[in-house]
């Protein structure tokens, strides 16, 4: 169990991209094991109850010094290069043509009845639809969230998306999430429980993590939970099975399809005590979205006055 914790706590860090953390994260982790103290401020380590309860027990490391350290650094200067990536991405193509279509003048419809009326009409049509779109296509058909080429390629080049993440036991396997993303498990039972639209909570947290502050919980980070809403139940792709024996004209093809439930995840929160520490949240991203929605509607509004 001990050297399993570790694996995971080594992952954590990697995963934040976090170098000066890995240097003593074994050393930190002896000295909780065998009762000992550590003198290297970046780690400080504490338990629910008692050290003979470890079913209730978790480590907190800190991190925040060497990911400051990190962000200063070339780790701080390629995240900006990340960031860059996108500019751009979202301008319309080019026309050759726009400036011969600007000069000429647009077409005089006045004269033809009735036609003026009808691209009005087909106009609003177009606007009623486009706000449908925006309210039904947050998410795309594989799951993942709708965002702009922009703060794709932003967040492609490496750009950290912030906010918490968590592994939680759930469905008899373990998955890392964050918010937004998707599991798929095997149905729920019963189905009246586990209804579409309904929202609950895991508990069976057993990391839970950001830029700064990482939780390995021994097994479980008591306090930490998942918050999970049924969003679809259905069946997954067809898997064949297929069997010959050569030589006795025998061959068998069957397919089989999995009961699956999608449940999308909608908040980790970490324990009362760890939930304002300081950290990078999701508001960068959200200033990314924001700013090429801004850009977008620009473009369109130069596009319709030209």
């Amino acid at each position: 169990m001990m050297q399993s914790t570790f694996r995971l706590l080594r992952r954590a860090s990697r995963n934040l991209g976090v170098v000066a953390a890995n240097v003593d994260t074994k050393y930190a982790f002896n000295s909780f094991r065998y009762g000992q103290q550590t003198g290297s401020k970046q780690f400080k380590f504490l338990s629910n109850e008692s050290t003979s309860d470890r079913s209730s027990s978790y480590a907190v490391i800190d991190h925040s010094e060497a990911y400051e350290t990190a962000m200063q650094g070339k780790h701080g200067d390629q995240l900006a290069l990340a960031r860059l990536e996108g500019q751009g991405k979202d301008d319309p193509p080019f026309d050759p043509f726009a400036e011969f279509d600007h000069e000429a003048g647009d077409w005089d419809t006045a004269n033809v009845d009735g036609v003026d009326k009808d691209l009005e009409n087909f106009d609003d049509e177009e606007d009623e639809y486009g706000d449908e779109d925006e309210i039904i296509d947050r998410y795309n058909a594989d799951g993942s969230v709708r965002r702009s080429k922009s703060v794709l390629a932003t967040l492609r080049a490496g750009f950290p998306a912030g906010g918490h993440f968590a592994v939680v036991r759930f469905g008899g396997a373990q998955h890392k999430v964050t918010t937004d993303d998707l599991i798929v498990v095997n149905r729920l039972k019963p189905v009246e429980k586990y209804n579409i639209g309904s929202v609950h909570t895991l508990t069976d947290v057993m990391l839970a993590g950001s830029s700064h502050t990482t939780l390995v919980g021994m097994p479980f980070v008591k306090g930490a939970e998942v918050d999970v809403m049924v969003e679809e139940i259905t069946r997954d792709g067809k898997l064949v099975v297929f069997k010959k024996r050569r030589r006795k004209n025998s061959q068998r093809k069957n397919g089989f399809r999995r009961d699956v439930t999608l449940l999308r995840v909608l908040d980790v929160r970490f324990p009362q005590e760890h939930r304002d520490h300081n950290h990078v949240g999701r508001e960068l991203v959200d200033e990314l979205e924001e700013a090429a929605l801004l850009q977008q509607e620009g473009s369109k509004q130069q596009k319709t006055a030209a």
